[in-house]
């Protein structure tokens, strides 16, 4: 395997300790991954995902009575290269939009079959959002209020279309023909009229106005 290839480290969070054996031997089974860790709590967790080197974060977002979701806005901070891929029951919209909100690429139901785990971390470690199949009834229904996305160009919801997909500025300029500096312009541009200036925002409002779609994001 080469250098460019070499397999991403995933850690497992998740206090149901036969699932997560489970799910941590789905995931060796494939080249391209490697587990270097299974968690049942969250003490330390920013520091132990470093100390191990993990590239993607398999979590629940409940251990035992206990909610772990802002976990992954902590996680967002303390360890921005690292991908959260949120793997729970607790797939109803709220849950699901609190995760993006907070910085998941990824959010899959535990009743999902075996392969979408595989598929979900590839498009998490390509850096792509994926989300379960069953779950295009909760992406597609998001209220967060009114956001006056009428106020944006047609270019800038071509922007933040792109955006909320995942595309880097140098992607989305490559495919709309744009430079780099245009294509900031515009990123600064959309977030001062619609009030925002976090990337979950920017996606989080994309949701909301149906600009991105159940079969854009749908693996």
């Amino acid at each position: 395997m080469s250098a460019d290839s070499e397999a991403k480290r995933v850690a497992i969070l998740d206090d149901h300790a036969i699932l997560a054996e489970g799910v941590s031997h789905l995931i060796i089974a494939e080249s391209d991954f490697d587990v270097c860790g299974v968690f049942s709590d969250a003490s330390n967790l920013a520091e132990r995902l470093k100390e191990s080197s993990v590239d993607i974060l398999v979590m629940d977002l409940q251990l035992g009575e206990e909610s772990v979701a802002g976990l992954i806005r902590e996680l967002s901070y303390q360890l921005p290269a690292l991908r959260v891929l949120v793997f729970t029951f607790l797939d109803s919209k709220n849950y699901v939009h609190d995760a993006i909100s907070y910085g998941a690429l990824g959010f899959l139901s535990k009743s999902s079959r075996q392969q979408q785990m595989i598929e979900a971390l590839r498009a998490v470690a390509a850096g792509q959002h994926f989300f379960g199949a069953e779950l295009g009834a909760s992406v597609a229904n998001v209220d967060d209020g009114e956001i006056p996305v009428r106020l944006l160009s047609n270019r800038e919801l071509d922007v933040l279309k792109r955006l909320a997909l995942g595309f880097s500025p140098k992607e989305i300029g490559f495919e709309l023909e744009l430079s780099d500096k245009t294509i900031h312009a515009h990123k600064n541009s959309i977030r001062q009229k619609l009030g925002l200036r976090r990337q979950s925002d920017l996606i989080r409002a994309a949701f909301s106005a149906g600009i991105v779609t159940v079969h854009d994001l749908v693996g």
